[in-house]
């Protein structure tokens, strides 16, 4: 009897249970996804300081799964009172790298043909070059006065690739038209661009702008700095963003004119430092409450931003859909710009606002991350919780 019932079971209850657990999951991961497709274009274009555009395809499968079953978690909720100036101030960056990134490798033409030093080398793209022999590399001159210096005798190279630090060595060759010693390494050992403040906080001048991290052009990788600084900017002109063209703003600065502050921190979620005294002046906001993720609503918002000049109004937003996220991520909710001032004079958001404060019921809660490129009117916020800390 135990036997039929066991068979009855495994053949027959088994496969419908499976059948049925299969079904639902199935249900919720195309309500989710066409919940995404709903407030998702094809493709996003990141609003980069330096206008470089950035595709990213619609979440994957994994992604959704993730979506749905992490709603379920226990989300912590973070209580703190912060105050914060608002930004929507343009701001002029220099960086130093930590290092030199290597953005391409080539040969080198010597008396006797054409050499490739790196060939067979453990040696990429994207790779920073931290230190020759010993000695620290902080920009282009350094790495070659360094190499020059050894006469053509193997030299050891310090490279980090995504965060793992290791050795490679090479021997560099005679070019014969310098008559000095190279690698045949092309590579960036500094960048500047332009982008907007999200906040200053009142506890300690700290800044937090952009909403997501200064880029290589070339490879696409996070710089690794070693410093920087901030400037006051002027926006001089608008490129308009229209269907499948996303705009941009032309800010202009002085990177002899007086700093506005210091830049130490390139991250996944923007860049960061500390202002001056001066620059406080000129931030003409009061302070308002940062209000963190548990806070934000679909619905009306607002956010700051300038288009002309160099002080920022505030334009009317909606929120249209917010992501549940218990870990960091720039994508943490959907955007629609609904104010027909800045829909007529920038088509929506466009390269340049990145890092626009994103107000809420008087509290800053997030920064504007990316456009999408088939419907400028739309965009991404990520949580101001993933950037107030840094």
């Amino acid at each position: 009897m135990k036997k039929v019932v066991f068979c009855f079971f495994d053949r027959i209850l088994k496969p419908i249970f499976k059948s049925a657990v299969a079904m639902v999951l199935l249900l919720a991961i195309l309500l989710c996804h066409s919940n995404f497709m709903a407030c998702q274009s094809e493709v996003v274009v990141e609003a980069s300081t330096r206008g470089a555009v950035a595709e990213a395809a619609l979440p994957s499968l994994r992604d959704i799964i993730k979506d749905i079953f992490s709603k379920n978690d226990k989300e912590e909720v973070d209580d703190r009172k912060i105050m914060v100036y608002p930004g929507g101030l343009p701001l002029g960056f220099t960086l130093e790298c930590d290092g030199v990134m290597v953005v391409a490798i080539g040969s080198v033409q010597t008396l006797t043909g054409v050499v490739k030093p790196l060939e067979n080398k453990n040696v990429k793209v994207g790779d920073v070059v931290k230190s020759v022999d010993g000695v620290d590399i902080t920009s282009a001159a350094g790495l070659q006065e360094t190499i020059n210096k050894n006469n053509g005798n193997p030299v050891a190279l310090e490279i980090v690739r995504d965060g793992k630090t290791f050795m490679e060595s090479a021997i560099p060759v005679l070019e014969a038209s310098t008559q000095t010693y190279r690698l045949g390494l092309w590579i960036r050992d500094n960048a500047a661009g332009v982008g907007t403040l999200t906040y200053v906080r009142c506890d300690n001048n700290r800044f937090g702008a952009l909403g997501h991290p200064i880029s290589d052009i070339d490879t696409g990788k996070t710089l690794p700095i070693s410093g920087g600084y901030i400037y006051k900017c002027n926006i001089v002109g608008v490129n308009k963003g229209t269907r499948g063209n996303p705009g941009e703003l032309r800010g202009l600065f002085l990177k002899n004119g007086s700093q506005a502050g210091e830049l130490d921190n390139n991250n996944d979620y923007g860049v960061y430092g500390n202002v001056g005294e001066e620059y406080l002046k000129n931030i003409s906001s009061s302070p308002i409450e940062v209000g963190f993720r548990n806070t934000v609503k679909t619905g009306k918002a607002k956010i700051l931003t300038t288009i002309d000049g160099d002080q920022p109004n505030e334009y009317d937003i909606e929120i249209i859909k917010l992501n549940h996220q218990s870990k960091s991520d720039t994508k943490s909710m959907v955007i629609k710009v609904i104010d027909p001032r800045l829909i007529e004079a920038t088509g929506g958001i466009v390269q340049g606002m990145s890092g626009s404060p994103i107000i809420q019921g008087g509290k800053l809660v997030g920064a504007v991350t990316h456009v999408f490129v088939s419907d400028p009117t739309k965009g991404f916020g990520v949580y101001i919780d993933w950037m107030i800390d840094n």
